[in-house]
């Protein structure tokens, strides 16, 4: 009667472990698949397209403010607010916040852009730390440049200073280890546009890895993949991510995350749920879920989009250390979000974000390393007890493996046929390369930083951790 028992439990679990990978090949295949259709669609449609419409436009064009944080950033400051001034648009400004750095940044800023302070009242639409000034150029070429420099208080807390001191309708949230493709504000307000009558509250866009690229004043002038293993291993992943897992969320309206990297927000839409959420570090998720939950409990017509353009190339970590500390971010970032918002999950009044976009990032997002370390102490424990089915074992792992890397290879295959970026054999050499071994280390220690994360966030730590740039 005990055997029995045992018997049945052990296959309780195995039909469970069973049923979920497969809802992964399902699920994943189904973003696959809403992915290449969508972008088969959006490259027809804007293949002939010109963006110098929006430029004729002038001041009658949507307006923009570009905010762009800063603590400790003397490596990346100039270049990237170079890039920032060089985008092609005509009705726009920069503004630059300091976030209390103890670095030269101000100081770099000052002299490369002629800097003055100014007198300048704020509206403290959202509070904030003190400002403690306001500095604007004596030479007319930077004269949509304002630099805010503040006392420390966070990304969120310097990006809330930034919509405080925007007059502007539209803001676009970038990060300074950043450099943005010259059309980018085109293509970002034009899909606002396209879709005016969908009331359009947020829109998010690709980010590509820019380590290993060269750059010039501001500009990338040849695009490369980077030799180093865990810095391509991220070319790979934010290939999947962005092209693959963004694409069919948008396409799905349950999307609930905009990249803190670039995206553009209604300014209205911020101010209505108090801007960035200090008390988190995973700002940009919350701020993307409360503004929909907001609308959908105020019954407001609103639409999150995202564009698979690769509109922004940003500065990833290349230490174990720096990575680490970001993944365990992003985890404690995603819990928190997830706990905020808890009762979004499943909540048919909050439509296909809730039942959709919630629980994948629920069950497929933040439970995967869970459930895969579960799986990994499953497998002992009946070796142990010599349950494990040796040859369903391995049949399983080998296609996951397979699985997985196919789907890499997808996120290679769409980036390629559609942007063109790599035209280098080598460099599409080292990503089939990546994408074959991304299992046997990457992956293992993305898992394991995830846990850390899930630790971390039970013990209540909520420290950034600090990465240090390189540079462009």
């Amino acid at each position: 009667m005990e055997s029995n028992f045992y018997i049945g439990f052990w296959q309780i679990i195995n039909m469970l472990f069973l049923t979920y990978s497969m809802a992964i090949v399902i699920i994943y295949t189904g973003m696959s698949l809403v992915s290449i259709f969508h972008l088969f669609h959006y490259k027809t449609k804007n293949v002939d397209i010109n963006y110098d419409f929006l430029l004729a436009a002038g001041d009658a064009a949507p307006s923009v403010s570009v905010i762009a944080s800063a603590y400790n950033e003397s490596a990346t400051i100039i270049p990237c607010v170079r890039a920032l001034l060089n985008l092609r648009y005509s009705n726009f400004d920069v503004i630059v916040v300091n976030d209390g750095s103890t670095d030269d940044t101000l100081e770099k800023l000052k002299k490369e852009f002629q800097l003055e302070k100014q007198s300048y009242i704020i509206n403290y639409k959202i509070k904030t730390r003190k400002v403690r000034g306001i500095y604007r150029s004596e030479n007319n070429i930077f004269r949509n440049l304002v630099v805010v420099d503040k006392e420390n208080g966070g990304k969120a807390d310097a990006m809330n200073c930034g919509i405080n001191i925007s007059y502007k309708f539209y803001v676009v949230c970038v990060d300074v280890d950043s450099i943005l493709e010259r059309d980018s504000l085109l293509k970002l307000v034009k899909a606002i546009i396209e879709n005016k009558d969908e009331h359009v509250i947020g829109v998010g866009a690709s980010v590509h890895v820019a380590n290993g690229c060269k750059f010039e004043n501001g500009s990338i002038r040849e695009y490369a993949v980077p030799k180093k293993y865990f810095v391509g291993m991220q070319v790979i992943e934010y290939l999947r991510a962005f092209l693959i897992g963004r694409i069919s969320l948008g396409q799905t309206r349950s999307l609930l995350l905009i990249s803190g990297a670039l995206g553009i927000f209604k300014k209205e839409a911020m101010l209505k749920v108090g801007g960035y959420l200090t008390s988190t570090i995973g700002e940009d998720m919350e701020l993307v879920t409360h503004i929909q939950e907001y609308h959908y409990d105020k019954k407001i017509p609103h639409l999150v989009l995202y564009i698979p353009d690769p509109l922004l190339w940003t500065e990833v970590p290349e230490t174990l250390q720096s990575l680490g500390r970001q993944r365990t971010r992003w985890t404690r970032g995603l819990i928190d979000t997830l706990k905020l918002h808890k009762r979004m999950f499943l909540n048919p009044k909050y439509r296909s974000t809730g039942l959709l976009g919630y629980t994948y990032f629920f069950f497929f997002e933040w439970m995967a390393a869970i459930v895969e370390m579960i799986g990994y102490i499953y497998f002992i424990i009946a070796l142990c007890l010599g349950l494990t089915i040796w040859k369903t074992f391995f049949l399983l792992l080998v296609f996951m493996y397979l699985f997985g890397t196919t789907f890499s290879f997808l996120g290679v295959f769409i980036n390629e046929t559609n942007f063109h970026v790599y035209n280098k054999t080598k460099d599409l050499m080292r990503l089939i390369f990546y994408s074959l071994f991304e299992a046997f280390i990457y992956h293992p220690c993305i898992v394991f930083w995830s846990l850390k994360g899930n630790y971390m966030y039970l013990r209540g730590i909520k420290s950034w951790g600090v990465m240090k740039r390189k540079g462009f």
